[in-house]
């Protein structure tokens, strides 16, 4: 089977990928790396070192001299990734690779996303593990909030599979040495399918406050109500802070969802999180990790929070919003 290896970037490291594939590479499994989008004449001097296991490259190059930004296709116009799709597509054809597999940056999720839909093939997006039962292979992907995982079967092929996980430098070793054979194919900018009828390329979404702020303030499930939330808020405003939530919080329509601090959530880095009516759970806590100034105000003398806290203060979120206000 052929397996092959779609990077928007050179820099990316192999070692994600290796550590995926070699539970389950059988032998006379060849790999390639497509490089859509990548100038050959930047690889005059060979693949990068991570890369040099592989037996074959494919470099895609863009035919009038462009060549990805830093964050490969995230910076490419529509025309451009038109036609390393058309491409890509042809290497299918030809080429006839059981496994396609994308690394799990927005460039790279959009381009297997769309190449799996102009295949008719299944795409496994968030793969973090390959399994090998027999002739059946599974790719593994954290659902229900990374609380649990799910191993989807892969009964037809090719299939697309972005790739998730820890990003390790350095390659692995396939019993290939010597340096790898480069093709290179063009890849010509594509005038606008009939399908699209205009398109306007707009700037990134800015950061969310909480992930920027130097003072967040934090609401949990023990201010009891949205009222409490807003008075909380509104404190947080005179302080130039923005305002997170528990998932609790969040849920019960106190907060915005995409304000949620934890696991599952946004995770902050401020100097300084005041938070109020938390009780500490580990979710919550992996979510303010970095934060260097803890202040956490609860009730409860035991509560979990307090052994996390560089101040605790013993109260409920209604004395405490009241003396702020004050």
């Amino acid at each position: 089977m052929t397996i092959a290896l779609v990077l928007p970037r050179t820099d990316f490291p192999a070692g994600l990928f290796w550590d995926l594939l070699a539970p389950v590479r059988a032998e006379g499994d060849r790999v390639e790396v497509w490089l859509p989008g990548v100038s050959p004449d930047s690889l005059t001097g060979g693949m990068p070192p991570a890369w040099s296991p592989v037996p074959e490259a494919v470099v895609c190059g863009l035919s009038e001299g462009g060549v990805a930004g830093a964050e490969g296709a995230e910076d490419w116009n529509i025309r451009h990734i038109e036609g390393c799709l058309r491409l890509m597509e042809r290497f299918c054809a030809e080429r006839r690779p059981g496994l396609i597999l994308f690394p799990a940056t927005p460039g790279g999720h959009e381009l297997g996303v769309r190449l799996s839909a102009r295949l008719n093939c299944d795409c496994f997006p968030g793969t973090r593990a390959l399994l090998r039962e027999g002739n059946r292979l599974f790719a593994r992907r954290k659902v229900c909030g990374s609380n649990l995982d799910w191993d989807a079967g892969i009964t037809g092929f090719p299939a697309v599979l972005t790739v998730a996980g820890k990003k390790i430098a350095g390659g692995g070793e396939d019993g290939q040495s010597g340096p790898p054979r480069i093709e290179s194919f063009p890849a010509e900018p594509l005038s606008l399918p009939g399908w699209i009828l205009e398109y306007e390329q707009s700037e990134a979404f800015p950061a969310n406050p909480l992930e920027t702020a130097p003072v967040i303030f934090a609401a949990g499930r023990g201010l009891g109500s949205r009222a409490a939330c807003d008075r909380l808020r509104r404190i947080a405003g005179r302080f130039g802070a923005p305002l997170g939530f528990s998932r609790p919080a969040a849920l019960n329509g106190w907060g915005e969802i995409d304000g949620i601090i934890g696991q599952s959530g946004i995770r902050v880095g401020a100097e300084l999180c005041v938070a109020v009516g938390v009780s500490g759970t580990a979710a919550f806590m992996a979510g303010i990790d970095p934060v260097s100034t803890l202040i956490a105000v609860n009730p409860d003398k035991n509560a979990p929070v307090f052994r996390y806290a560089d101040i605790g203060i013993i109260a409920g979120a209604e004395e405490f919003i009241a003396a702020l206000e004050q």
